[in-house]
C-alpha cells in the first residue's frame, strides 16, 4: 500500500477554508442550480453531503455502443463459469481448504479468521443460501395475499385513495426501505440488461442455460424458457448498506460476513416487496444477481454510478452496498439519473487498484471490452477480470471497498471537506484528496478483536449516526 502522509492544517491552507464554512450541517434537499443536462441539488440526507446533478432528459451517466452491446448471457458470468468451463476447474478453491487450514490446523485461532469470525460469516449467509432462490419466485406465495383475496381485485388505482402516480411511487419505495432495503429507485426497464438465458445446469448438461425471452406477453417460467412480458417495463433497484466495520475487516471473514448479510437481506426484502406489488393486482418478478444485470439497472434508477473497481458507487454508502431488483408492470415513475463526479474522481483515484491482492482491477483507462469471458463487450467502463477476484482468499475479500474514498461514512471534519472538494469537482485536487482520505486513516484493515470490542453498538440495524 502507498505512504500517504500529509499534515492536516496545511490541507486547510491549501483549501483557503475552514470547517464552519463549510455549511456541513444537515438541510432538507434543496435546488442549488439547473444544469445543461438536469439540476444540481444538495440533499444530506439521500445523498450523504454529495452535491448530486440529477437528469431531467435521457441523458445517462455512462456510455454504450447499441451496435456492439447484447444482452448478456448468464452462462459467462463466473459464478456459472465455475460449473461448467474447464478452465475454471482448477481454481485455487477447489485445491485449498482455507476452512480446515483455519479452523483445524490453526485451531480456530489465527487473527481474523477465527471460529468466532467463522461463525459470524456463516450464519449471515443462512438466508441467502437456505431460502435465498425460493425466495426469489415469480408467482404469488401461499400467504396472506393470497388468504385476503388481494391478487384478485385487479390493479390497484391510486386515484381510488386520491393519490396521483407520483405519490404511489414513493409509497412503492417506501416498502421497500419498510422491507430492509437501505436505498431504492424505479427505472424504465432497459431489456439490454436482461440476461439472454437462465444458467439452469442438468446433471448430463452442466452447461445448460435456457433462452430469457421478452416479447410478446407471456409471463412465466418452463423448463426451456423464462418469459418476461414487454409490459413488465419498470424495475425497482434496491441498495442494501453492508456494515462499514465488517467490510473494514477485509480479506478477513468478517468483510464476508457483512457480504453475506446483504445477500440474506436481498432474498428477504425483494421477495417481500414483489409480494407487495402482487397485493396490488400487479406482475413482479424479485431476482437477487439473477434474471439481469443489477448494476446498469441499479443506475439506470438513480442510485449511482459505475467506478473504477466495476461496482456501483452510491453517494451516501459508496461502493459498500448489494444489489437486488423487482421487474413489473405496475406503471411507476422512474426516477432521474445521477452524476454526482464518480467517472473523473476515478479516473485520478488508484487506490481500489493498487490495493487488489489479486491485480483483478486495472490501473488503465476505460475500455469498450474487456479481457475475460465474464466481461460483456459494448460499454465504455473499466472491465474487471472477475476470476482473479473470485479466486482470491476463498471469496472473502472487499479491499476494494474498504479503501475506497467514496464508502466512508461521514464521520469527520477531515473527510468532509474532502467531499466538498470532490463537490467542486477540481480535477488537480483529485489525487490530493485521495492521498487526504488515507492520511486521516481511513482504508486501513480493522481487525477482528477491535470489531468484536465494539460489542454490536456501531452495527448499521442499532446505530443512530456515526
Amino acid at each position: 500500500m502507498k505512504n500517504h502522509s500529509i499534515e492536516r492544517r496545511e490541507f486547510i491552507k491549501l483549501m483557503g477554508v475552514g470547517a464552519a464554512s463549510l455549511g456541513l450541517g444537515n438541510s432538507a434537499p434543496r435546488l442549488i442550480a439547473k444544469t445543461p443536462d438536469g439540476v444540481l441539488v444538495d440533499s444530506p440526507e439521500e445523498y450523504g453531503g454529495f452535491l448530486v446533478e440529477k437528469f431531467t432528459d435521457l441523458n445517462f451517466p455512462y456510455e454504450y455502443d447499441p451496435n456492439a452491446l447484447k444482452r448478456m448471457s448468464e452462462r459467462s458470468t463466473v459464478f456459472s463459469r465455475n460449473v461448467w468451463d474447464p478452465d475454471r476447474q482448477d481454481r485455487p478453491e477447489t485445491s485449498e481448504d482455507l476452512a480446515y487450514i483455519n479452523l483445524v490446523e490453526g485451531k480456530g485461532q489465527i487473527p481474523n479468521q477465527t471460529r468466532l469470525d467463522y461463525a459470524l460469516m456463516a450464519a449471515s449467509w443462512h438466508t441467502a443460501n437456505v431460502h435465498g432462490r425460493a425466495s426469489y419466485q415469480w408467482e404469488l406465495h401461499r400467504g396472506m395475499v393470497r388468504g385476503l383475496g388481494l391478487h384478485e381485485l385487479g390493479p390497484w388505482d391510486p386515484a381510488d385513495l386520491d393519490m396521483s402516480w407520483e405519490e404511489a411511487t414513493l409509497a412503492v419505495k417506501h416498502a421497500a426501505l419498510f422491507y430492509g432495503a437501505s436505498l431504492a429507485g424505479v427505472a424504465e426497464l432497459n431489456p439490454l440488461w436482461l440476461y439472454s438465458d437462465r444458467f439452469s445446469p442438468q446433471k448430463e448438461d452442466r452447461g445448460r442455460a435456457i433462452p430469457v425471452l421478452s416479447e410478446g406477453d407471456r409471463f412465466g417460467q418452463t423448463d426451456e424458457a423464462l418469459y418476461i412480458p414487454q409490459s413488465m417495463n419498470r424495475v425497482v433497484a434496491l441498495a442494501f448498506e453492508e456494515d462499514f466495520y465488517g467490510i473494514e475487516n477485509s480479506p478477513g471473514r468478517l468483510a464476508s460476513a457483512a457480504v453475506g448479510d446483504g445477500y440474506s437481506r436481498m432474498a428477504y426484502t425483494a421477495a417481500t416487496l414483489a409480494e407487495f406489488i402482487r397485493g396490488l393486482g400487479y406482475r413482479a418478478i424479485p431476482a437477487g444477481n439473477g434474471i439481469g444485470l443489477s448494476i446498469p439497472m441499479a443506475i439506470d434508477a438513480g442510485l449511482g454510478q459505475l467506478g473504477r473497481l466495476g461496482l456501483l458507487i452510491t453517494p451516501k454508502y459508496g461502493p459498500r452496498v448489494r444489489l437486488a431488483k423487482v421487474i413489473t408492470d405496475m406503471p411507476i415513475l422512474p426516477d432521474p439519473r445521477i452524476n454526482f463526479g464518480v467517472v473523473e474522481f476515478c479516473e485520478a483515484c488508484l487506490l481500489c487498484a493498487d490495493d487488489c491482492p489479486s491485480n483483478a482491477i486495472t490501473h488503465g483507462l476505460r475500455t469498450w471490452e474487456g479481457k475475460t469471458p465474464s466481461n460483456n463487450p459494448g460499454t465504455l467502463k473499466w472491465y474487471i477480470e472477475s476470476e482473479k477476484c473470485y479466486d482470491f482468499n476463498g471469496f472473502s475479500c472487499s479491499n476494494c471497498k474498504r479503501v475506497c474514498p467514496f464508502t466512508k461514512p461521514n464521520n469527520s471534519w477531515l473527510h468532509r471537506i474532502i467531499r466538498k472538494a470532490i463537490e467542486a469537482r477540481i480535477g488537480p485536487l483529485n489525487s490530493l484528496m485521495v492521498t487526504l482520505d488515507q492520511a486521516s486513516g481511513y482504508g486501513q484493515q480493522l481487525q477482528n478483536r477491535e470489531f468484536w470490542g465494539m460489542d454490536g453498538k456501531k452495527c448499521i440495524t442499532s446505530r443512530e449516526s456515526m
